[in-house]
């Protein structure tokens, strides 16, 4: 038995909506299929059974982001660095000074521009409408991801 590949992510959205949004039309990513509260043998009876329950994005070939419904949900858990949960997604991408034009322009927060890192990858960041930390890297010829160190 090996674990072959990391499948998806999971986040429950305040905002299912401007979260799918989000992750569509300023990161690119597709929508593949959504679950309702009807494909629930469980749902809560004052849900209407067409309302979406999970909406799932496709990244790559096989890795998903699941958008949550915020049903249920009573607080907003932002990660911190200093607490033993959830710390950030990491995204690549080939042109990291042009994503960052193409975060702004769509009006989305940049919370540090874009430094080579001690790693020697580029690396940027962001946050999602629900506060999850983004960090965007580009990888260079040199970057320990590649070298292995």
């Amino acid at each position: 038995m090996k674990i072959l590949e990391l499948g998806h992510l999971a986040f429950k959205c305040r905002d299912l909506s401007a979260s799918e949004k989000f992750y569509t039309e300023v990161l690119g990513f597709k929508r593949s299929f959504s679950l309702t509260y009807g494909d629930r043998g469980d749902a809560p009876a004052d849900i209407p059974a067409d309302r979406e329950w999970i909406v799932y994005l496709r990244v790559t070939d096989s890795l998903f982001l699941e958008l949550f419904d915020p049903e249920g949900a009573d607080e907003l858990n932002l990660p911190e660095w200093n607490k033993f949960n959830y710390q950030h997604l990491a995204l690549i991408t080939d042109d990291i000074h042009a994503l960052r034009d193409h975060l702004a322009a769509h009006g989305v927060p940049i919370d540090s521009e874009p430094v080579l890192g001690i790693d020697n990858t580029w690396q940027m960041w962001s946050h999602d409408p629900d506060g999850n930390k983004i960090e965007f890297m580009q990888y260079t010829d040199k970057s320990y991801q590649i070298t292995g160190r």
